[in-house]
């Protein structure tokens, strides 16, 4: 009977040794993920860590709570922020003890444009941790992001197909003047290093050129060198000064489990390769990075990224100066608190004009990294501007390179596959506008179908279209022009002409303008002009009048077909031959007038009526506090009819008026004195 019992001890025993045995296995696989995560293996880091989670999780919650969130900072780590988001959520809802597991998921949100839900978690780390700055920072990029997004920058954004493999592609930099030679950083197979990025799982980065042809088509990429610039280390961030004389570069060792850091390297042309290159001596420190060179213009700055001391956090950009090409840089100096961030300030770029761009994941920006750009002035840096979307998304958007003087070129982002970098090229097209609309009757709003509709710019553009049957005319991107002015006007026979304005000055996107226009038809009775009132007994052109006739040379100028008669009245009082000398005078006065306006007198009849047609009121009217009735006629049994001497003045006032009429519609305007110069014979 006792051999059950000791046997059921023996199973008892040997099972404990096995679960000792396991412990210590998971044990030692944890150690090793721990030590991967340590070298930012994350890539393998990220397969030990879930092969011992259940296991661990089991017996030690707090352990698997730790596991989760380490999981989460490999997929943080390697920009897959899918995953990141997905196990960011699971330690904070496990509790990790630790509130900067809040910011990350709000970070991983952010990036995966889920931004009311990133808001809320920005918002509880802030109560969480109040003094830490990237909290408000990532509620101000929240708001940032949502007010971007709606007013997009008018770039045009596209992946380059031929330049992106299935690793990543980034990084690229023009290696001549003319921009027609691109060389950039990639993974891909063809790369040199046959070992695996423990960070990412990809080979080590390559630099590999593409070609434009005449046609304006890239090559297929190809490797750069099989040495000396390429080596089976990563090799990043290329730089090329203007000349294309000197390329500076990023070049990252690292041994079997010691990563060595990255450091800047030149090389010089040697005819139509690179020499051999050597460090550029920036620091004397083994254990900072320095990376991600960019040579000013002048090629006497060089602006890099480097976590040295005296930064203001993270990875800053600094700069060096040389005297001449050639000679050794001078001592870093850090580029101030305006550019730099607590955060990480990365990859500068100088355009030719002087301006910096630099990526950051410390000033407020749409998520991840963001491109800025800031000025040099005497006063310093200008407070760095975040270039918005297209160019910029919840993504990391980084390495900007203009082609020389055009605003286009290609910038580095993760933004269109999980985790992977590739090249987006850019471009901010032509600004094309559109002038359309319809034409109307004025005293119908009816369609005016087969009218005349002229445009001229202030750039000397003269164009002219035809209404279709639905009163519509269109003037595209064809004919109108940045910065510039235009006058519409709309013509038909036995209509008014109609004027419309519109302008391109200071407009920075395409757009369609809607200018829609009028015409009054042409009344077969005569038409009073505003204003035009005369002293008793008198023929002269008041001053004050003047002004009321500018609506008439308007008129005029609009419509130069029309001949008109101008028609002066007096009031019932004299004779008639002195009412018929006095209005005829009248009449003359205003045609004068418009003589002297540009007005050719063959258009002008003037035409004295006397005292014979008083005036109708069309309209009720008040006039010196006097009111007459429209359809009051005003002849001289009327106005003796007034009960006062003054009501009866103003009415003589309005009956010395002076009206118009258009009479023809066939006038033929005169050329130009000098239209027929430079035609041919």
């Amino acid at each position: 009977m006792l051999f059950p019992s000791r046997f059921f001890i023996f199973i008892f025993l040997v099972a404990g040794q096995l679960f000792i045995f396991d412990a210590q296995a998971q044990n030692r696989r944890l150690e090793r993920a721990d030590k991967a995560f340590e070298l930012r293996q994350y890539h393998e880091a990220i397969e030990l860590y879930q092969r011992v989670y259940n296991r661990v999780n089991r017996n030690n919650r707090a352990e698997g709570t730790r596991i989760v969130f380490q999981v989460a900072l490999c997929h943080r780590y390697t920009n897959n922020h899918r995953m990141a988001e997905a196990w960011f959520n699971r330690a904070v809802r496990a509790n990790y003890p630790d509130p900067v597991a809040v910011l990350y998921l709000a970070d991983a949100m952010m990036a995966n444009e889920k931004f009311e839900q990133a808001l809320e978690q920005y918002k509880r780390y802030t109560e969480l941790v109040p003094d830490d700055w990237r909290g408000p920072r990532g509620i101000e990029s929240v708001n940032l992001a949502i007010e971007l997004l709606k007013n997009p920058e008018p770039y045009e954004v596209e992946a380059v197909r031929l330049f992106n493999s299935r690793q990543d592609d980034y990084t690229p930099a023009f290696s001549d003047h003319r921009a027609t030679s691109l060389i950039f950083a990639s993974s891909r197979d063809d790369a040199m290093g046959r070992r695996t990025d423990p960070w990412t799982g990809n080979q080590h980065t390559s630099f590999f050129v593409s070609y434009k042809d005449r046609a304006g088509s890239w090559s297929r990429p190809s490797l750069l060198d099989e040495g000396p610039i390429n080596t089976e280390f990563n090799e990043g961030a290329p730089s090329i000064n203007t000349s294309a004389t000197e390329l500076f570069f990023t070049r990252c060792t690292r041994s079997e489990t010691v990563d060595m850091g990255c450091r800047i390297y030149r090389a010089s042309r040697d005819g139509a390769n690179w020499s051999s290159p050597s460090e550029v001596r920036l620091t004397n420190d083994s254990l900072v990075t320095v990376g991600h060179p960019a040579i000013s213009p002048d090629g006497l700055e060089l602006y890099f990224v480097s976590d040295m001391d005296g930064g203001k956090g993270g990875m800053d950009i600094w700069v060096s100066r040389r005297r001449a090409p050639g000679d050794e840089f001078g001592p870093p100096e850090n580029l101030g608190p305006v550019i730099n961030t607590p955060g990480n300030e990365m990859f500068p770029y100088v355009r030719e004009d002087g301006t910096l761009y630099f990526a950051s994941d410390g000033h407020p920006g749409l998520g991840g990294l963001d491109i800025f750009m800031s000025y040099y002035s005497p006063d310093g840096w200008s407070e760095p501007e975040n270039i918005g979307p297209p160019l910029n998304s919840p993504a990391d958007d980084f390495g900007i390179v203009f082609r020389p003087g055009e605003e286009s070129g290609f910038i580095s982002s993760n933004r269109g596959r999980t985790g992977a970098y590739d090249i987006y090229s850019f471009i901010l097209p032509p600004l094309e506008f559109m002038i359309s609309g319809v034409v109307t009757d004025d005293s119908t709003s009816m369609v005016v179908p087969a009218a005349n509709v002229q445009l001229v710019g202030s750039d000397g553009t003269l164009r002219q279209t035809e209404t279709d049957r639905q009163g519509m005319y269109v003037f595209d991107h064809t004919v109108l022009r940045e910065n510039t002015r235009y006058e519409l006007l709309a013509n038909k026979a036995g209509y008014f002409s109609g004027r419309a304005s519109q302008s391109t000055v200071g407009e920075e996107r395409s757009r369609e303008f809607i200018v829609n226009l009028s015409m009054a038809p042409i009344p077969q009775t005569a038409i009073e002009l505003p204003e035009i009132l005369y002293e008793f007994a008198s023929w002269e052109l008041q001053p004050q009048f003047k002004d009321s006739l500018n609506g008439l040379v308007r008129t005029m100028l609009d419509n130069p077909n029309i001949v008109i008669e101008l028609a002066s009245h007096t009031d019932s009082r004299g004779t008639h031959e002195l009412n018929d000398t006095l209005s005829q005078r009248r009449a003359q006065s205003v045609v004068n007038y418009l003589v002297d306006q540009g007005i050719e007198p063959e258009r002008l009849e003037a035409r004295g009526y006397g005292k014979r047609n008083p005036r109708v009121i069309e309209r009720t009217i008040e006039r010196n506090g006097f009111v007459f009735e429209e359809g009051t006629r005003l002849t001289e049994e009327y106005i003796n009819s007034l009960p006062s001497e003054e009501h009866q003045d103003v009415a003589h006032q309005l009956n010395r008026r002076t009206e118009f009429r258009v009479i023809r519609e066939d006038y033929d305007p005169p050329e130009p004195p000098d239209a027929d110069q430079g035609r041919s014979p």
